[in-house]
């Protein structure tokens, strides 16, 4: 039995779904922790979670702190799913970059960034708390900038730490119908950088299965297939890809959009609140499964059933290189299929970068190493070195006046 699973941004209106793929995977654990820092939505989700478990006859029991420190005493497992700024923050990352003529994103580019500097100072000082608390627990990252987070804390804590985004997943998961195959009898040749991931080939038993799959897709014309780059690099690329390939359309219909993702979060977090309310609600209402937070039920609970079982099942995840991309740092994040099992995490090997990606692998990964740099040093001078290089900013103009702002709206203090 696992004794706690900790949450960190426990108070999340999406945490009773993690408590429902627990309970539709019968995950073995004792007890669930949410840890989070409004004592008001702590108490409104915690207790609609107990509820959940309660009508079901699911023996686990939740609770809700806002101490860190107890929260993870005795965890097996620490999701971290903070959010440092709410969703407010989240919309100044999607607002601000195209108001200056750049990508708006949480995860990537000027957004990405600001994220970032935001979360990784509240980042640093959990891992401290989980070092001396819980040094034996794997964290598994779910918070954005995934692979920034997760090379902050390969590089700076000696936590066990694993990215996980439900992204690589779904794609397998559609790739599989396209083929009317179990995904289970595929193997997956995957190369990536979190939000930033091809196919390079898909088989099974040993024979290549990408010339179906690209005929598949020009009889299908499935929406969810980037078919110009499919048709240019003859590879099979994650959706978010398409943010570095496809700038300028993207940048316009960001510059003339009327409302912003987060906008309609945080309204849906609002209303989910009041919802959370009225005691007698025991059913995950239709406005949170509304954000198809699919990444509990396919991605998470299932890494952590893997991390308990012997028999090893294959995943993709955000872990350090290690060598097995030749062409990146050793100690840089990167998403790649991996073998997991109680005895930990084994990753694939992949070898070389195809060519046409090494120089935006590169980039990427040397913004994100300045990022890191920017915030533990506080330095303006690797803030704007990371912003300057990153594929997404424009130029050494465009970051000076993006970074200044952003010091300004976050109160960041760089010297």
């Amino acid at each position: 039995m696992i004794p706690r699973i900790a949450v960190l941004g426990g108070s999340s209106v999406y945490a009773p779904e993690f408590i429902q793929s627990v309970i539709s995977h019968n995950l073995n654990v004792k007890e669930i922790v949410l840890i989070g820092r409004s004592a008001h939505k702590l108490k409104l989700v915690s207790g609609f979670c107990q509820r959940l478990l309660n009508k079901r006859g699911f023996p686990a029991l939740v609770h809700g702190t806002d101490n860190v420190q107890e929260g993870v005493r005795g965890a097996k497992y620490i999701l971290n799913n903070i959010r440092v700024g709410g969703m407010q923050a989240r919309l100044r990352d999607e607002k601000t970059p195209p108001r200056m003529g750049m990508i708006g994103d949480e995860s990537l580019g000027a957004g990405g960034f600001a994220n970032a500097m935001r979360t990784l100072p509240v980042l640093f000082e959990y891992a401290r708390i989980i070092e001396e608390t819980a040094p034996n627990a794997t964290l598994i990252n779910l918070t954005n900038p995934i692979g920034i987070c997760v090379e902050a804390l390969l590089k700076y804590s000696k936590l066990n730490v694993i990215g996980a985004s439900d992204l690589p997943g779904g794609y397998i998961k559609q790739i599989a119908e396209l083929l009317h195959h179990d995904p289970m009898e595929l193997a997956f040749d995957y190369i990536g950088l979190n939000q930033l991931g091809w196919f390079q080939d898909v088989k099974c038993q040993g024979r290549s299965l990408m010339p179906r799959i690209f005929e598949r897709m020009e009889l299908l014309k499935d929406d969810g297939f980037d078919t110009e780059l499919i048709e240019l690099f003859h590879l099979i690329p994650t959706r978010r890809v398409g943010i570095f390939f496809h700038k300028d359309i993207l940048l316009k219909k960001q510059e003339s959009t009327a409302r912003y993702r987060a906008e309609v979060l945080y309204e849906a977090e609002r209303q989910i609140l009041r919802l959370y309310e009225d005691e007698h609600l025991a059913d995950i209402p239709d406005l949170t499964r509304a954000r198809n937070a699919a990444w509990y039920e396919e991605t998470i609970v299932p890494l952590i059933e893997a991390l308990e079982r012997s028999e090893p099942s294959e995943h993709i995840l955000c872990v350090r290189n290690g060598g097995a991309i030749r062409d990146l740092p050793d100690n840089c994040s990167v998403e790649l299929a991996a073998s997991v099992s109680k005895e930990g995490v084994s990753v694939q090997k992949v070898g070389s970068c195809p060519r046409f990606l090494k120089g935006l692998f590169f980039s990427v990964k040397e913004s994100d190493r300045l990022t890191v740099e920017a915030v533990r040093h506080r330095s303006y001078e690797y803030a704007l070195q990371a912003l300057t290089t990153n594929p997404l900013v424009p130029s050494l103009d465009a970051a000076k006046a993006y970074l200044q702002q952003l010091m300004q709206q976050e109160r960041i203090e760089l010297h």
